[in-house]
């Protein structure tokens, strides 16, 4: 089967896609922890730009693919069109940005291009021409924000008509224009999961009606397609791809799972609620959207290989199909357990066997917020975070990767606290507990005692005089990972040397740390 689609040919004879990329597009890896994979400047990641095959490396050094390819759908009704803009299969976004006129600019601009900060590295090139103009984010003091370990940043759009191609696969660009953040962490925890950020701006001059946001993604785990399978958990809002059986020619026994984790959707309209987020993460900016709710995956969609009903679109009707939740061929899928209309599809447990089961072989999937409107310069935010996990076997390893999901929600919930500082910089989680010494020391009245955990777990932080006798508790609970500050205020207590004990436990572990700590008064 051949499958075109604007001036892109898809040959599904040996499942690969190839496409003319323009010279002005650029590549570069976020590889600071266990997954090793691209991000280009024209909305495809996952796919390595220099053979055109799989991207996406778990864990790094392995030399085994997880993903081939993945990319952002947007879609929209316009006045009285419908417009599509894809990256993968084709790509229809350039680098740059759109004017106030509706213009692309910025397309042989070497300043759009991908900057990618190391956290503590302020040297770098990058670092220095931070593009905080185009809409990079800077921290409190006005320097380049390190969201992550490593912190990528790049701006394009598709408002280029020489990006959308000339027949029935293509349409007028949406003029859409978006900001991507990604980041990855080595902290603890967190080596398997990298995160993007998409900030997507209607540049047009125009309504954007029943608009959709997609993320496309084929992915292969290991050396074999065609024992693969999606399915989508709706209680973690997590589409995930894993072996149908335990066994793979890459990884031998026990193949891994992936998934994009959905952390935030979109803000639409919705009386009664009220939607908050941290913009950007981390920050102490709250953004607070009276009447509206953060929307979650509403539209789940799978494409196979040369099926006539399932199979991948064609032409932007057939696409923007898809993206309602329908077969390329306009009929619904139907939930073989209720015989009703669904648009989440293989929703069903595979540890479990309980469900709509996911069906293996070589396809392709979608996940999809909308329908929702957008006006002249409305901003939209989506969140996504791919994770990797592998377990005993191949169900298990679906397993683990919903306690890594459950993880990250948990870090995203709180605000990335556990792997932020106060400066907007992050600390690593330290792979010990440790106990600093007090600041400043000989103190009058008060002073700073901080401690650091490598993970949770129960903390008594105990005062005691010369002779032995405590005379403050100043902390006992559950603690989080990472840092934490208390102030021991001397009032009360005479002039002298006095001890500070710490104890930290957990399932595993029980550490007492120490330190003498000079009152004078």
């Amino acid at each position: 089967m051949t499958l075109t689609i604007a001036a892109l040919t898809v040959s599904f004879s040996d499942l690969r896609y190839e496409s003319k990329i323009p010279a002005p597009v650029a590549s570069k890896k976020l590889d600071i922890n266990n997954i090793s994979t691209w991000f280009r400047t024209n909305g495809s990641f996952n796919r390595d730009p220099s053979t055109g095959n799989a991207g996406f490396e778990w864990p790094k050094g392995s030399g085994h693919k997880d993903r081939y390819a993945s990319g952002l759908w947007m879609a929209a009704k316009v006045d009285p069109e419908t417009l599509v803009c894809l990256a993968e299969y084709d790509y229809e976004y350039l680098p740059g940005y759109v004017d106030d006129n509706g213009s692309p600019q910025g397309l042989n601009d070497p300043a759009y291009r991908i900057y990618s900060i190391i956290r503590g590295d302020t040297l770098s090139q990058d670092y220095q021409n931070w593009p905080s103009y185009q809409g990079a984010y800077l921290n409190a003091q006005n320097k380049p924000y390190f969201l992550g370990t490593q912190t990528m940043f790049y701006s394009y759009t598709d408002a280029y008509p020489q990006a959308h191609g000339n027949n029935a696969g293509s349409t007028s660009p949406l003029k859409v224009q978006i900001l991507q953040t990604n980041w990855s962490y080595t902290n603890i925890g967190l080596e398997d999961v990298c995160f993007t950020e998409y900030r997507i701006i209607n540049r047009s001059q125009h309504l954007w009606r029943d608009a959709y946001i997609g993320i496309w993604t084929d992915d292969d785990i290991g050396a074999n397609s065609f024992d693969d399978a999606y399915g989508l958990d709706t209680l973690r809002d997590l589409g995930y791809c894993y072996n149908f059986d335990s066994s793979d020619p890459a990884y031998t026994t026990n193949p891994p799972a992936v998934g994009f984790k959905v952390l935030r959707g979109p803000a639409v309209f919705h009386p009664g609620d009220t939607a908050k987020y941290y913009s950007p993460p981390g920050s102490a900016n709250l953004v607070v959207k009276p009447n509206c709710k953060l929307m979650k995956v509403s539209v789940y969609n799978v494409f196979w290989n040369s099926d006539p009903t399932t199979g991948d679109p064609s032409n932007f009707r057939e696409t923007y199909l898809c993206f309602q939740g329908l077969r390329s061929n306009g009929t619904p899928w139907i939930n073989p357990l209720t015989g009703q209309p669904a648009k989440l599809i293989f929703t069903g447990d595979p540890v479990t066997g309980s469900g709509w089961l996911p069906m293996n072989g070589p396809q392709r999937n979608l996940l999809i917020f909308g329908p929702l409107d957008m006006n002249h310069n409305d901003t939209q935010s989506v969140i996504i975070a791919q994770v990797a996990a592998r377990g005993s076997n191949n169900l298990n390893s679906i397993t683990k990767l919903r306690e890594l999901s459950d993880h990250v929600q948990t870090i995203y919930d709180n605000n990335f606290q556990s792997v932020l500082s106060s400066g907007n910089n992050y600390s690593s989680v330290p792979n010990e507990f440790t106990l600093h010494q007090n600041y400043p020391n000989p103190f009058n009245p008060s002073t700073t005692i901080e401690y650091e955990l490598p993970t949770s777990g129960e903390v008594v932080i105990i005062i005691y005089d010369i002779s032995g006798r405590e005379v403050r508790r100043l902390d006992e609970g559950i603690k989080q990972a990472g840092n934490h500050k208390l102030e021991l205020n001397a009032d009360g207590l005479s002039s002298g040397t006095y001890l500070c004990k710490a104890v930290f436990s957990n399932n595993t572990m029980s550490t007492v740390k120490s330190m003498r700590l000079m009152l004078i008064k």
